[in-house]
Formats: C-alpha cells, sequence, structure tokens
C-alpha cells in the first residue's frame, strides 16, 4: 500500500534493497515484496522503515506527496532527487486528471438536477 512512497524515500536516501533489509531484519526479497505492494505492513514494520529512512511515519503513510528540499549532497543524490519530482509529477497529474473526471461527472449531475427542477416549475 505504501511500497512506491517507501522506494521513492529509498532511492533518494541511495539505498540499496539489500541495504534496507539488512537494517530491518529481513531477506531482500520479502522487502521487494514490500515496495511492490504484495507485502502487508504491520505498524511495526512501517515504524522500522520509517526509522531506517529518517522519515516520520505520516510521511509513508499519507496520501499528501512528499515534499522534500532539493539539496545537492556529497552523497550524489542529485539524480535521484531528480527521479523523485519526476515520480511525484506523473502522481500529481493522475491526482488532477481524477479530480478533474470527478469535476466533469458532477457538473453533469447539477446539470440534470437543474433541467429536473426547470420541469417541476
Amino acid at each position: 500500500m505504501y511500497g512506491g512512497k517507501i522506494r521513492s524515500i529509498r532511492l533518494l536516501r541511495g539505498f540499496s534493497q539489500e541495504y534496507m533489509a539488512e537494517k530491518l531484519g529481513i531477506d531482500q526479497t520479502k522487502y521487494s515484496r514490500i515496495e511492490t505492494g504484495a507485502q502487508k505492513l504491520s505498524v511495526d514494520m512501517v515504524q522500522k522503515i520509517a526509522t531506517v529512512l529518517d522519515v516520520s511515519m505520516t510521511d509513508i503513510t499519507n496520501n499528501e506527496p512528499l515534499i522534500i528540499q532539493n539539496i545537492a549532497s556529497n552523497y550524489g543524490a542529485q539524480g535521484r532527487i531528480e527521479n523523485f519530482y519526476a515520480d511525484q509529477k506523473e502522481l500529481f497529474e493522475k491526482q488532477l486528471a481524477s479530480k478533474d473526471k470527478e469535476i466533469d461527472r458532477l457538473s453533469k449531475q447539477i446539470e440534470q438536477l437543474m433541467k429536473m427542477l426547470e420541469r417541476k416549475k
């Protein structure tokens, strides 16, 4: 459920799946399943992941895109930051498209209701 966000933060940090698995005390295959959403996460595991990634549980579990500062580091994270923003842009565009569809649906519903009210006059 939170796999995509966990993956994005992991990449931003420059951590490998193997590193994460080692820190969490699980094998890499199980960790990979977390990122793909095939592995259900307990609250305890989300907390452990948040600790390793140095973020809050809320940063992982909320539906809002994660906002980060674009600060270059000695760890060469600049490319990962750009990829992270590209991933977030795609998510944002999907959310906007979804909202646009909902607005269109509601507009049509309002038009139908207005027509019904005019007929009743």
